[in-house]
């Protein structure tokens, strides 16, 4: 995001958003609905970030800016603009390309719709026609566990501009997971939106649902993250758009978020928002101590996390050879939301499309068709 890193980590470790690993593991949902979903690398325990990023882009200016800034331990205040994010995807279907920004928040009376009606709910963030599954999925299992975390990180000031204030997070390798510096970034988010000329008064991306803005507002930030990155972090985010074997520079803003996602990210990203350490968890494998199989410890640990209001966020696998589709109604290279486990031991997943919930699933169903590992709070 403008302004500085918003994850302080050193050359080598990722910063925001963290990374995949070739081109073979990228793959998107069709019609632009699904985020490419990266399995990290293999081993019992917890999965380790990436080396690279991928994606780059950053202002000069910017860039000179961040470079400024004081470098200590201590806490310090980030500020930093989010105005317009490069939103036009060159390599996305005509039809889902919006034509411009515009202010489709601003009503015919006048008004503006508010940010917030009473606590977020998950129900209120939706994909719209970007392929940013893993960063709605995120916010929607926030707005759920973590409401008050979400009412309280962004707010309009009297300028007619949003305020976003995030937690920087850094990776520690010690303990294996994403924790807040106690900085914060503090985000001027300007209130125009992609739209399409024929539909000026309804955002192309994430839609204001349930006359509130917090979801495209809080998508529109994130967009902007990248604006903020340092040139280590663009060095290494060009040689991973190279390596996945693509041309010119990597994709920013709103056309970044279109490229796919990473079980690291939208930990890193829960961290962000909730000021509380996260991270990606492998799936158990053999027997435990307790002479529990590896698909009740799965169970266990996802009923605890879920009780102790911690989100959950799984990843589908992609198709494999002959397949047309996946069972239980889940989509290919998709994110998904874990909402529950019932008294059948059955698992509920929410698609951040909001429609096309998938069926209700046993562990050993999730298992064989979601990658293995899940993101999650601490």
């Amino acid at each position: 995001m403008p302004g500085a890193d918003l994850t302080a980590a050193p050359a080598g470790e990722p910063e925001f958003p963290a990374s995949s690993e070739s081109s073979d593991d990228l793959s998107d949902e069709p019609n632009g609905r699904g985020l490419a979903e990266i399995p990290p690398g293999e081993g019992a325990g917890i999965a380790e970030p990436d080396e690279y990023a991928p994606e780059r882009g950053i202002s000069d200016r910017l860039k000179r800016w961040a470079a400024k800034l004081d470098r200590s331990d201590r806490p310090r205040e980030i500020e930093g603009v989010v105005d317009r994010p490069d939103f036009q995807d060159p390599e996305e279907e005509p039809e889902f390309i919006p034509d411009r920004y515009g202010m489709p928040l601003d009503q015919p009376d006048g008004t503006r719709i508010p940010l917030f009606d009473g606590m977020p709910k998950r129900e209120q963030a939706e994909q719209g026609g970007l392929g940013d599954c893993g960063i709605i999925a995120t916010l929607g299992a926030v707005a759920a566990s973590r409401p008050e975390a979400l009412r309280s990180c962004v707010h309009e000031t009297d300028e007619g501009n949003y305020q976003v204030r995030l937690h920087e997070a850094k990776y520690s390798r010690a303990k294996q997971c994403y924790e807040p510096t106690g900085n914060s970034i503090t985000l001027t988010v300007t209130p125009e939106l992609p739209v399409m000329d024929d539909e000026p008064g309804k955002p192309v991306f994430a839609p204001a649902l349930a006359n509130t803005a917090w979801a495209p507002v809080l998508e529109k930030a994130i967009a902007g993250a990248d604006r903020s990155w340092t040139a280590e972090r663009w060095d290494r985010a060009k040689q991973l758009w190279k390596a996945q074997g693509n041309s010119g520079d990597a994709p920013t803003g709103y056309v970044r978020l279109n490229q796919g996602s990473t079980p690291d990210e939208r930990s890193e990203l829960l961290t962000q928002l909730t000021g509380l350490p996260a991270r990606t968890v492998q799936f158990p494998s053999g027997y435990d101590r307790q002479g529990r199989s590896a698909d009740r410890q799965l169970g266990d640990e996802i009923a605890q996390r879920l009780s102790l209001d911690k989100p959950v966020l799984v990843g589908t696998r992609e198709l494999a050879a002959g397949e047309s589709s996946l069972p239980k109604g889940l989509f290919a290279g998709h994110v998904y939301e874990v909402t529950k486990i019932d008294a059948q031991g059955k698992l509920h997943l929410r698609n951040p499309w909001g429609i096309d919930h998938p069926a209700q699933m046993t562990v050993q169903e999730l298992k064989r068709n979601v990658r293995t590992c899940y993101s999650t709070l601490e």
